[in-house]
This record gives C-alpha cells, sequence and structure tokens, in this order.
C-alpha cells in the first residue's frame, strides 16, 4: 500500500505528521488482512511530496518517509514580485513534478496537511483520481485547504467550530482533532522538573514563541525576565535563528539576578518538549493549532498571544474559540506591554482557582484519537469507501461543550 503525504513543509504543518505515521503504521498492522486484493496488503510505503527546506527534510527522514521536494507558488497577500515569479514559473513547474511523481508512485491515498506546498499534489490527486483527504487544525480553514476542499473525498479538522462554518462542503467534513505526539507525558511534573534543574516546588514558567513570530515573544521575555526569574523558573525557546541574539542579552540578566539555574534557553525543543510542559505551571504562547492541541492534552493552564499576521488571521480565530470557552487568557499583541504581560503571569501564577478552571475548560479541546480516526479514514478511502458526518453531530459538538448552541445558530 502507498499512501502520500503533504503540506508546506514548515512548522505546524509537519508536527502532526509525527503521530499520523506513526498511527498509520500502527493501524496497517491491524487491518491489512481485511485490504482488498488490489492494494498490495504487506507492504506500506509512505512518501512525502511537498516544498521542504533542510530542517523538514531531516524531519521526514527521521520518520522513514521518502521524500520528494516540489515547488510551489505562494500566493501573498501584499504586492511582491516574488508572487509573479511563483505564479508564472515556480508553481507551473511544481504542477509537472507532482504530476511526474504521482504517476511514478500511483497512492492509493493522498492525506494534505494544507499549505501553499500542498496544491500541486493536491491537484495531481484530482487528475489521476486518488481520494484525497484534507486536514484543516485551525478554526478558519487557509486559502490552500480552502482551494483543494472542492476536490477531497474527506476534510477533517481540529475544531468543532471549523465544521461548523463549512457550508457546501461540511457533510464531507469529519471532527477529529488535531494529531499530538504520543509520549508528551513521559515524566511527571516532578521528575520534569527535575530534569530541566528546577526544584520540585518551584513555579516554572515556558514561553515559547512558535515556528514564526517568536522575535516580538523574545523581546518581551528579556523586559520582564529581570523580574520574573526572582519569582519563578524559565524554559524559553526563542527559535534556532534567535538563539544567539536572546542570550547575549539574557545573560547579562541572569547573572546580576544571581539565579543562573532558573533560566533554560533553547532554540526549538523537540525530544524533550512533552518534558518541558509537563514541567511548567504555566505556559506563554502563540496560537498555532499544534500547541493549543498539546496544552490541551496535558491539561496546561496558559497566556495565548496570537500572532498578527498570521495568513487568514488564523491564530486570533483559534484563541478567540478557546477564550470563548475559558480554557485560556489571550493577550492580543497589540495590546501586549511587559506590563500586562508580568500582571497576567502573576495573576496565573498566585492563583490556583484560576488554574484549575483553565485546565478544566481546556480539557474540552482534546482530542486523544485523532491520529488514529485520520489513519482510519485514510484506510477507508484506500478500500473504496467515502465516510461522512453524521447529521447529528451538531447536537453531540453542542452537548460535549465542543461549540455553543449560540455559535452554532449564528453558523
Amino acid at each position: 500500500m502507498r499512501i502520500v503525504l503533504t503540506g508546506a513543509g514548515t512548522g505546524g504543518h509537519m508536527i502532526p505528521f509525527e503521530p499520523l505515521v506513526e498511527m498509520l503504521r500502527r493501524v496497517h498492522l491491524e487491518t491489512k488482512d481485511n485490504l482488498p486484493v488490489w492494494i498490495e496488503r504487506n507492504k506500506l510505503d509512505l512518501y512525502f511530496l511537498g516544498v521542504m527546506d533542510s530542517q523538514s527534510k531531516e524531519f521526514c527522514e527521521r520518520l522513514g518517509l521518502k521524500t520528494t521536494n516540489i515547488l510551489a507558488g505562494k500566493l501573498r497577500r501584499y504586492l511582491a514580485m516574488q508572487t509573479v515569479t511563483d505564479v508564472l514559473w515556480r508553481m507551473p513547474v511544481g504542477i509537472i513534478m507532482a504530476m511526474w511523481h504521482m504517476w511514478r508512485i500511483m497512492p492509493d491515498v493522498v492525506i494534505s496537511k494544507g499549505g501553499y506546498g500542498s496544491v500541486p499534489v493536491g491537484l495531481a490527486a484530482f487528475i489521476f483520481r486518488v481520494p484525497l483527504l484534507l486536514h484543516e487544525s485551525d478554526a478558519v480553514m487557509g486559502l490552500a485547504n480552502k482551494l483543494m476542499a472542492n476536490w477531497a473525498q474527506v476534510i477533517t479538522v481540529g475544531f468543532a467550530a471549523t465544521r461548523h462554518g463549512m457550508g457546501y462542503h461540511k457533510r464531507k467534513t469529519i471532527v477529529t482533532g488535531t494529531p499530538v505526539r504520543q509520549g508528551l507525558a513521559r515524566e511527571n511534573s516532578s521528575g520534569a522538573k527535575r530534569l530541566f534543574g528546577f526544584g520540585e516546588n518551584e513555579p516554572v514558567v515556558l514561553i515559547m514563541g512558535g515556528s514564526q513570530g517568536a522575535e516580538k515573544v523574545n523581546e518581551l521575555t528579556l523586559q520582564i525576565l529581570p523580574e520574573l526569574i526572582k519569582k519563578a523558573g524559565i524554559i524559553h525557546l526563542a527559535g534556532v535563528n534567535n538563539l544567539a541574539t536572546v542570550k547575549s542579552g539574557a545573560d547579562r540578566i541572569i547573572q546580576s539576578a544571581g539565579r543562573q539555574h532558573a533560566y533554560k534557553l533553547f532554540g526549538t525543543l523537540t525530544d524533550h518538549m512533552g518534558a518541558a510542559l509537563m514541567a511548567a505551571d504555566l505556559v506563554v504562547s502563540r496560537a498555532g493549532a499544534t500547541s493549543l492541541a498539546e496544552l490541551a492534552r496535558l491539561r496546561k493552564p496558559a497566556i495565548i498571544i496570537p500572532l498578527a499576521l498570521a495568513a487568514q488571521d488564523h491564530q486570533r480565530a483559534n484563541a478567540q474559540l478557546m477564550e470563548v470557552a475559558e480554557a485560556v487568557r489571550v493577550i492580543s499583541q497589540e495590546n501586549l506591554g511587559r506590563n500586562i504581560l508580568l500582571q497576567n503571569i502573576y495573576n496565573l501564577l498566585n492563583d490556583q482557582e484560576i488554574r484549575e478552571v483553565l485546565k478544566q475548560n481546556i480539557a474540552r479541546f482534546d482530542y486523544p484519537n485523532a491520529a488514529r480516526e485520520i489513519a482510519q479514514l485514510t484506510f477507508k478511502l484506500a478500500r473504496g469507501m467515502v465516510p461522512f458526518q453524521s447529521i447529528q453531530q451538531d447536537e453531540k459538538d453542542i452537548n460535549a461543550g465542543k461549540i455553543s448552541s449560540a455559535e452554532h445558530e449564528n453558523r
């Protein structure tokens, strides 16, 4: 059996592939004897076709995917000569490349995570009549997924509210949640704190800016560091490209504070991301869908700062859904300043009752079976089945608290 994965090749478009690939292999072992005779049952070949940089290529190869870089044109929301080049050269060439490699592989199913890098492969799937499964993690559909929704047999979404805004495509849209990496909670809170060199009873704040937009968060972190380091341990994910700059500024502050052990700076964390989350009593984060799904999985109280320039303003939409449910505290970047951020951090660190309310409410956004459901849908498509969401799903979502009745009526 052959499955092609595709996506933009960066950030949140890639991370959910890790648990999904693991689950695809597991479901294949469970169901291979029941696959139809026209599918090669005993072997599962997984490919990634899409835009890749060196980091995403390494990520895919670590997962055991056979990778091919496919050119793609990006439609920017501002005037840029590069857009003309992309439309006139990169996109046509990318479509030809995708057509060739899809013909060479001829997969049983294509899974797209979205992003501009997925469009040539999605189009090739449509032309060759290969079943296409889209996944949209954000509260609002991205531009690429909006285009490919017409070609897809099934659309899976991370938020129930996303499905209720799908209009014509609602019936083929299924709420699965966003796949989250397995083993995030390998360490308990005390063990995770010891791993990072903190005391078991020391309050810890995890600050992360995401794959984009970390510079503003880094700037504010350095501003509040002289005060915050006196009261809490800090794990700061500054982004690989910002690491040297942040380190030079932070070194002076922590040396004068005399609490060198209390500030842990990283560009990014992969294998120890779960431990960092488990160590944290409070998380300060952007509103990327994958980060929010991980916070929901581990029931972490959080202050969310949506990236102001995110495509389709999706981070603000993600944050608003969770804020309405009283699952996170949201500070808009336009209103964000040193004093406001510090005040909110102290307020949550010092109020156990509020943190418990946030933990209980964010649990409603956890979909522990997301990867398995998407994998099972993939194998259904390979067998020629086209699943549809039940018309009773609206009531289920309302009763489960995934979407309010007022929000349903507005949609």
